[in-house]
Parts: structure tokens; C-alpha cells; sequence
């Protein structure tokens, strides 16, 4: 059993102001809606992704797993092509959605090592509050009562501010990340990676694929057999490397589309040598 786990905003969908489409209109791809809110498009991919992607989620011997920041109700606004996962992980790791459903006893874990080994939501949400700027802070969030976020002017942020903010959270079991105009402080133990292994256990996979962009998915990238990452994001603006990571050179809805289509291939490669039927070109 392969298992695939990808971030999701600026790995595999695009929102409008990400496409960071690079080509004359005349030849720019064909977009799919796969999220609406308000009634509103908002996040995107090529046709082609598209394709592909219902491919890998109905790809056999393997499990397709959307592997995401966002909040459950965030996620559940997205419908990507293909048969739903059975398997998806929300808030950075703190759910486990089997079937659509939170997985309880996975939660109720998480909470456990949150509350042995971290400063309380409280206190940190509290610190982003206190020494942000009206200036530049557009909101303030607190997302499923496990990690905090601001929405920024990016613009008029100070160079200094988010890595006084990561000093200060680091020595209290927290992580802060720089991810387009959010910054994020999540707990150092919710991590994607753990949720990923949780579900490799159950499915009994023996290789995990993953891709991602920002670092909030370094752990997700370090834990994999084999990972890809974007020519854009924090990851390839910090020029992080890992030997068994591929540093893509396409950027926006395009390498979204190339990283799809790696991890299909990929699937495809496994379940051969495994036996598994084929499946054909998509």
C-alpha cells in the first residue's frame, strides 16, 4: 500500500491571487473551481490537475490523503476530483477525518500532548494580540482551540516582528511560521507527520509520498520516503533541502499540476511493481 499525503493551498489548489500563472493568455491553462465560499470561486486547478487528480484518488493499491492546516470546515469546503478520501487530516494534524468524521481517540491524543508540553493556546494568542500593530494586523484567529493565526499586511509588517515572536513562543513548545499574508504559532507537538504515520498504521502502507510548500510541512516532507516541493513558498524562499525532497523549479497552479502528476506516476510505478492492476493513462 502506497500512501500519498499533500498539502493542499499552494501545493496542490490555488486561490486567484496564487496562480502566479507565468504565460501569455493565449496559452494559459484551463482552471477547475474545486472550492466555493459565499457562492464564489476561490481555489483552483489546471484541467489537467484535475484529471489527474480523480486518477490518484481512485488509484488502487493506494490511499490519497489531503493533508491540510486548514480547520475541518475550511477543508469540507473543498471538493477535489475523484472519489472522496477515506482518510484526511485538518488543523495541522489535530483531526483525523475517517470518512468524513473526526476520529475521536486520535483527538483526544493530540490534546494529551498538547497539554504536557506546551504553553497554552491562551497565552500565546494572547502575545500575537498584544504586540501586533493596527497598523498591519487585518485579523486575528484562533483556529479549532489549537493553534493561533493573524492575517497581515505584508507590506507594512516589520522584518523583526515574526522572528521576535518565534523566539519568544520556541522556548514554550511553539513554532511560528510566515505563510503568504497568515502567520501562524502552532504547537510544536501538532504536526502533520504524526497524523500521516497514524494513518500509514492503519493502512498498513510501507512507502508515503508527500509534498508540500510551507514550513508548517517540513515534517511531513522529513518523514516521507519521498517528497516534492514547490519553486515557491517559504520552503523555496528559505532554500530548505532534504536529500530525499525534490526542489521543483515550476511555480503556482502549473507546478500544482506537476506535482499531481509526479504522484501519480509514482503510484503508478509501485502498485506495477507490486501487481496491482494498471490503471490507464489519465
Amino acid at each position: 500500500m502506497i500512501l500519498v499525503a499533500s498539502d493542499l493551498d499552494r501545493t496542490l489548489i490555488y486561490s486567484a491571487a496564487a496562480l502566479a500563472l507565468d504565460v501569455p493568455d493565449a496559452e494559459a491553462p484551463r482552471l477547475v473551481s474545486v472550492e466555493t465560499y459565499n457562492s464564489r470561486p476561490l481555489s483552483y486547478v489546471t484541467e489537467t490537475a484535475a484529471a489527474l487528480l480523480a486518477d490518484l484518488a481512485a488509484a488502487p493499491g493506494a490511499h490519497f490523503v489531503p493533508t491540510t492546516t486548514r480547520t475541518r470546515v475550511q477543508y469540507q469546503r473543498v471538493r477535489l476530483p475523484g472519489p472522496p478520501p477515506r482518510y484526511a487530516v485538518c488543523a495541522n494534524g489535530g483531526h483525523l477525518l475517517v470518512d468524513g468524521e473526526t476520529d475521536a481517540g486520535w483527538h483526544a491524543r493530540v490534546r494529551r500532548a498538547l497539554a504536557a508540553g506546551c504553553a497554552p493556546l491562551r497565552e500565546v494568542s494572547e502575545r500575537m494580540r498584544a504586540t501586533s500593530d493596527p497598523a498591519w494586523l487585518r485579523a486575528h484567529r484562533e483556529a479549532e482551540d489549537l493553534f493561533a493565526y493573524l492575517v497581515v499586511d505584508r507590506d507594512q509588517l516589520p522584518d523583526a516582528w515574526t522572528k521576535e515572536l518565534a523566539d519568544w513562543a520556541e522556548p514554550r513548545g511553539w513554532t511560528v511560521s510566515l505563510q503568504g499574508r497568515k502567520i501562524y504559532a502552532v504547537p510544536r507537538p501538532l504536526t502533520k507527520s504524526a497524523a500521516v504515520a497514524e494513518v500509514a498504521r492503519r493502512t498498513g502502507a510501507t512507502l508515503t509520498l508527500a509534498a508540500g510548500d510551507s514550513l508548517l510541512d517540513t515534517d511531513l516532507l522529513l518523514a516521507a520516503d519521498h517528497g516534492w516541493r514547490p519553486g515557491h513558498g517559504e520552503l523555496a524562499e528559505t532554500g530548505w533541502q532534504a536529500p530525499h525532497v525534490t526542489a521543483l523549479a515550476a511555480r503556482g497552479v502549473q507546478c500544482g499540476e506537476e506535482i499531481v502528476r509526479t504522484l501519480l506516476a509514482r503510484v503508478r510505478e509501485g502498485t506495477r511493481a507490486a501487481g496491482c492492476p494498471a490503471q490507464p493513462a489519465g
